[in-house]
Formats: C-alpha cells, structure tokens, sequence
C-alpha cells in the first residue's frame, strides 16, 4: 500500500484484516511451540547427559526466534490498528505515515529472521542427515545438495526481504524443496538402515528405527502442509484469510518441528522406554559421536562383536 494517504476504508480493512488473522494464527501455534519446548525441557532435563543438554540448547534457540517474531507479529497488528483509526477517524496524516513506516520496517525485519530462522533449523536437520550418511562414500555428494540449497534459500530470502517485491515466492518454494530433499534422503536411509537392523539383529532392533522415521516424517509433515498452502494461496489469493493463517502460522512451524524432535528424542529415555538411546534416536540408530552402528553396508560386513560405520 504505497499510497497510504489515498488508502480507501475496503483496502485498510483488508489489510487490517490479514494482520490480524496472521497475528491469530501466529499466537495460537507459538502456544503448541512453548507446550512443545516445556515437554522437551521436561524430559531432556531427566537424562543428564552432554547429548541432552545440547538438544536442551537448541530447544531455547529455536524457542527465542519463534517468540521474538510472535512479538513482532503482535506489535505490527497493533501499529496497524492505530493507522486505521487515524485514518478513518480523520487523524493525524503525517503521523499515520511516521507508524506505518514503523509498520513496514517491523514487516522487513520479520521476513528476514524468518529467513534466518529458517536456515538454522535446516541446517540442525542437515547435521542429523550428515551424521546418518557420515561413513558412505556418497556421503559428502549427498550433504552437498541441501546445503547449497539451504544456503541459497536464505541468500533468496533475504535478497527477496530487501530487494524484491516483499510478497515473492520463491524464498518459500525453494524452502520446500530443500526439506522435501532432506526428508528423502534421511527418511530413506534410515529405512534402509532398519530393514538391515531387522535382517541381522531381530525385529526389536528394526522397531527402534521405525521410531526413528516415525519422527523424521510427522515433524516434517506439518511444515510440508503449510508452507505448500501459503504458496499457492499466496499466488491465487495475496490477501486473503488463508493466506495470512499461514504466513502467521510458519515462523512458529518452523520451530515447531525441531521441537517436536527434541520431545521425542527426550521421551525415548523416559521411563515408558529405558533401553532406547536419545542419540540413536536423533541419529536415526547412530549412537555414536561418528555415527557408529551395529548395523553394517554391503561393502562393510558386520564382524562377531565390532561395530561398522554405516
């Protein structure tokens, strides 16, 4: 809205409208993220271990960028709200025009930690797919891709956030892409990895990789579902109540699903599962710090009380 002045009461209540329903949104899943983070700092606090206390530490990044931009969201709605009313109310132009400055300053900063945001929690799920494809030859092609992407992703984002129209999709397209990559390729090595666990040590050990995928899949799924609505909502219809449910619900998303990991990685030591490892869990069965596994490649045969890298 560059001509705010010129603004008709239909523009301003649309806009108005859109903040507020993203603000919503925004507020109602930073309360599953905080109920989330306080389950996660529950059980991680009952291990005592180094593993635990770094998954600990995540947890409060991931929780400090997803209430930092819930206050911004706020903040912007009622910035707004106050336009509104001096302008339908016959207030004060140049000081409308002083807060909606405010406004689109607050908005810029917003999209940009956004883009960071985004970028770390990537880049904690491509630490785990690297750990999981640590000993194979493969291994360094197949980190390459989501790291350029991930790195690409936050280059876009943030040249979009100050150089490009504000509402472009790109940023968010290939954020998609690059999750869907990551969940491809460590979702399908930890199946192969389990159906190998099955085969050697039994079915008890092949179920504790089926956790593991379990994991991977339903803390990636929410983030597919709304990142793929605020795109073609965003395109068919820029401003409508759809479109701005999920801009205001994926800052929070994006935190959700490293939490919704860090929960299950800590109740795996819970008492309803003693004998499950928080780092296997995480790692998808490595429990060790290079990603060591009972479980062996076809390259790498398993030997009689040793452990192969896989």
């Amino acid at each position: 809205m560059s001509g705010l002045g010129e603004a008709t009461a239909a523009e301003l209540f649309e806009m108005l409208n859109f903040v507020l329903s993203g603000t919503a949104s925004a507020l109602i899943f930073h309360g599953i993220c905080l109920l989330l983070f306080a389950y996660a700092v529950y059980f991680l606090r009952k291990t005592k271990t180094r593993a635990s206390y770094l998954f600990l530490a995540l947890s409060v990044i991931v929780v400090l960028f997803a209430l930092i931009q819930a206050i911004l969201d706020v903040v912007n709605a009622v910035i707004l709200m106050r336009v509104s009313e001096l302008l339908l109310e016959g207030g004060s132009l140049p000081e409308a025009l002083s807060l909606y400055d405010t406004y689109v300053r607050i908005f810029t900063a917003r999209q940009a930690l956004l883009a960071i945001n985004n970028a770390i929690t990537d880049s904690i799920l491509l630490y785990r797919c690297a750990v999981i494809w640590g000993s194979s030859p493969y291994a360094r092609a197949v980190i390459a891709i989501p790291a350029l992407l991930i790195i690409s992703t936050l280059v876009v984002g943030l040249w979009g956030t100050f150089e490009l129209e504000s509402d472009t999709a790109a940023p968010f397209v290939l954020a998609l892409i690059t999750n869907f990559i990551l969940l491809g390729l460590t979702a399908g090595r930890i199946f192969r990895k389990g159906r190998q666990a099955t085969v050697v040590l039994g079915a008890e050990a092949g179920a504790r990789y089926n956790r593991t995928l379990e994991i991977v899949c339903e803390s990636s799924l929410l983030y597919f579902i709304v990142v793929l609505v605020y795109i073609i909502s965003s395109v068919v219809t820029p401003l409508s109540v759809l479109t701005a449910l999920a801009w205001g619900a994926m800052a929070q998303v994006v935190n959700i699903v490293p939490l919704m990991i860090m929960v299950r990685v800590g109740m795996a030591r819970s008492k309803d599962d003693p004998a499950a490892d928080s780092r296997r869990v995480f790692y998808g069965g490595n429990s060790g710090r290079y990603g060591m596994t009972a479980v062996s490649d076809d390259s790498t045969p398993l030997k009689s009380g040793q452990y192969s890298e896989l």
